[in-house]
């Protein structure tokens, strides 16, 4: 652990982080279904991801259950994939929007921002989620 003598504390804190790390070949097979697709993306997520490879499938899948893990919860534990929308703003920077059961819990966690982060190979998909919020 780093520290300083004189150091100013933050009145910012790690709240919590997630990691998932997921095959793509399992998400591929998994999308075929309609009825996956409708359960765990958002209609905006289908609509952007329809033209998209498996892997950026599979990162949104590992970044939802990121979340989910920053948040300490897990799915069906006052959490849904369709509460975690995961979007890129116009620099390609993903970005994660909170809703419904979700929004309220990471409000109650104190959780203020969700910093993510996304990788993958032709095999494997990774996210990481970063949960701050005032100490």
């Amino acid at each position: 652990m780093l520290s300083a003598p004189n150091r100013k504390r933050s009145p910012v804190q790690i709240k919590g982080c997630g990691v998932d790390l997921i095959e793509v070949a399992r998400i591929a097979g998994a999308i075929k279904k309609e009825k996956f697709r409708q359960r765990v993306y958002t209609a905006r997520e289908r609509h952007e991801l329809k033209t998209k490879r498996a892997e950026s499938w599979a990162a949104r899948f590992a970044a939802k259950e990121a979340v989910m893990k920053a948040l300490g919860r897990g799915f069906g534990q006052g959490v849904s994939f369709l509460d975690i929308e995961i979007s890129q703003d116009e620099w390609g920077k993903p970005q994660v929007h909170l809703q419904g059961r979700t929004l309220k819990l990471a409000e109650t966690l104190g959780v203020g921002q969700l910093f993510l982060s996304l990788s993958h190979t032709k095999d494997l998909a990774i996210a990481y989620v970063i949960a701050l919020g005032e100490e």
